[in-house]
């Protein structure tokens, strides 16, 4: 009797909530020099279409007055919806206007602005006639000033015409690229001589108009290019990475093989995002996940920022999601509202069946406090996924799809792709990618191109990984950091910037928000970071309040973060001696921050190299939290 009432006191474990996929497998073929190649036992299954645009009139006839995409109208705030005939419709129209420009293979658009219904219906309609498109971050047109990044763009992949969401607002960009001969497809203030939107999508289709379009789309070739798009430049430069439309299928087989299930359970899958289309992330996994599913794709118009945010949570408390994918820093901030709004996490955790996290590694702390609320909230915990990819791969790499307590497991390849493992040191591994999602080179750069494939075409990630469990790679690997951010100490040590940075973060939660690791040629590890504002206000009534420059120096928080450090034991390359905090946000016209949130930890500490000075003195000031 004693033995049965101590079991009813022990808790059953949290159950997650199922998710409806099949779980990756790998099969690991072992060569002597120590490489590893993991590949899935399964093969992909091509879906029978061109790209994502195909599957525009198969929705349109089955789910012909359903909303397909919805964004926030700018001054009544209510939704505005694009049913799925509705998108079709446009498709076609619009496709047959790019045509009528004379836009196609060799003759691209370039798209300067974010987001939209309009591009929706433009990125589709170029990819269903085979017109090339090129989105480019907003932050080139809008955030610099003297639109550098912009035009090393546009040298790369000369326009042969230009679309905005405001004529206004981007003409200061269209006026520095100088070409006043280029045609110009604006939403809002198209003035003579530019092509308005509303005469675009809503101009007649006549049937010699609709056979131009069905024949340019049987005209598409798989070496046809679909779409450039430009890296991030987290770690140099944007380079030119041209879509093929092969690559697109290929990755709409892959997703396809993951998540096809999705479009039967309880009607159309919902998504709210806010990830960039000009990244393969935002532009290319989710768009297209939206599209072959006949998805009802809601269109975020916040962004993991100050000041933006709120529109996130403001989506949030009116959609339910059956997904949500975004980058860790969103993750950071929509875990402290959940805790303070239980009305938002009833609607958050309603019906999601999973959530998604990539660009850099999700803090567990993060985690667990978003798991708290679930667990409160609907009794089960959330399966937060990941993958590791790059622009290169179309987005396509490992993917983890199953629950697991370690948040940098990355997962397995999935039908289609390989992995190869070769030996690093110790038990680290550099990772490289193939398959048929693989981009065939930079645009431009024969050199860049020729460095970045192995002699067995793997495209080379740059990143470095771990195996789980070494008897049995389907168990996943760990991100271990990327090789090209790693340094030496004065003493030859190697510093493991990745894992020392998520390390920091999770020892400082949740007062920092990110940190850029420093010490090459130095005699110990430091960092420099970001205070987490609302949550250092929250640490002592006298911090309410204050600034970010204020709490940067106050000796409080100094000291508060001064006895995180000291609560680290391990060895001098793995432990941070000194840390100085940052009240400039990092700046993504300087390329510090791209924009899914990775932060360009080269690029900062030479930016801001007389703060990383102040980590290294003999004697660091007092606004210096040191382990001492």
């Amino acid at each position: 009797m004693t033995t049965l009432a101590a079991e009813a006191l022990v808790p059953a474990p949290v159950r997650y909530r199922p998710v409806p996929y099949e779980i990756r497998k790998a099969v690991c073929e072992r060569r002597a020099d120590g490489t590893l190649i993991l590949r899935s036992p399964l093969t992909p299954k091509p879906t029978g279409r061109t790209g994502f645009a195909g599957f525009i009139p198969h929705w349109a006839s089955k789910r012909g007055d359903l909303p397909s995409f919805c964004e926030r109208d700018a001054q009544s705030g209510e939704w505005k919806r694009l049913s799925w005939r509705q998108m079709w419709q446009q498709v076609q129209t619009v496709g047959a206007a790019l045509l009528d420009m004379g836009l196609g293979q060799g003759k691209p658009l370039v798209i300067l602005s974010a987001n939209s219904l309009e591009q929706l219906v433009l990125l589709m309609a170029a990819e269903y006639v085979g017109v090339p498109v090129a989105p480019v971050s907003p932050a080139y047109s809008l955030l610099s000033k003297d639109f550098a990044r912009l035009k090393g763009v546009c040298e790369l992949v000369p326009p042969a015409a230009l679309f905005v969401q405001d004529v206004a607002t981007y003409q200061p960009a269209i006026n520095a690229l100088g070409c006043a001969d280029v045609p110009v497809i604006a939403v809002n203030g198209a003035a003579v001589g530019q092509h308005a939107w509303k005469a675009l999508a809503h101009g007649e289709l006549t049937p010699q108009r609709r056979d131009k379009v069905a024949a340019a789309h049987a005209a598409i070739q798989p070496e046809h290019v679909s779409k450039i798009l430009f890296t991030s430049g987290s770690t140099g430069v944007p380079k030119g990475v041209p879509v093929s439309y092969s690559n697109l299928q290929a990755c709409a087989a892959n997703l396809a093989n993951m998540f096809e299930k999705l479009a039967d359970i309880d009607g159309p899958p919902v998504f709210l995002d806010w990830l960039p289309w000009h990244h393969a992330l935002g532009g290319v996994l989710n768009l297209g996940r939206s599209v072959l599913l006949g998805a009802t794709h809601y269109i975020d118009d916040g962004k993991p920022l100050p000041g933006l945010f709120d529109r996130t949570v403001r989506n949030l408390r009116e959609i339910s999601p059956t997904l949500l994918t975004s980058v860790p820093s969103a993750w950071s901030m929509l875990a402290t509202e959940l805790e303070r709004d239980p009305q938002l996490a009833r609607r958050l955790f309603a019906r999601v069946i999973n959530f998604g996290y990539g660009g850099a590694s999700l803090p567990r702390d993060v985690c667990e406090r978003i798991q708290r609320v679930a667990e409160r909230t609907v009794g089960e915990r959330i399966v937060f996924g990941t993958g590791l990819a790059s622009t290169e791969t179309t987005g396509v790499g490992t993917n983890r799809n199953w629950s697991s307590d370690d948040l940098a497991n990355i997962g397995a390849p999935p039908p289609g792709t390989e992995i190869k493992l070769v030996p690093l040191d110790g038990d680290r591994y550099e990772i490289r990618v193939r398959g048929a999602h693989n981009f065939s080179g930079y645009i431009g750069r024969p050199d860049l191109t020729a460095a970045a494939f192995d002699e067995e075409g793997f495209f080379k990630l740059g990143d470095a990984v771990r195996l789980v469990d070494m008897d049995d790679p389907a168990k996943g690997m760990r991100f271990d950091g990327r090789v090209a951010e790693d340094f030496k100490l004065v003493n030859g040590t190697w510093v493991r910037t990745g894992s020392i940075r998520l390390g920091l973060i999770e020892r400082c939660a949740p007062l920092i928000t990110d940190a850029v690791i420093c010490g090459h040629d130095q005699n110990y590890v430091a960092a420099l970071a970001w205070p987490n504002v609302a949550a250092c206000q929250r640490l002592l009534p006298e911090l309410a309040g204050l600034s970010a420059a204020e709490l940067s120096t106050h000796p409080a928080l100094v000291a508060a973060l001064g006895e995180r450090l000291r609560k680290d034991s391990g060895s001098a390359s793995l432990r941070v001696e000194r840390l100085l905090l940052m009240a400039e946000p990092p700046s993504m016209d300087a390329n510090e921050i791209a924009d899914k949130g990775y932060v360009n930890q080269a690029t900062t500490r030479s930016r801001r190299a007389h703060l990383v000075d102040e980590l290294f003195p003999d004697k660091p000031g007092p606004h210096v939290a040191t382990t001492r």
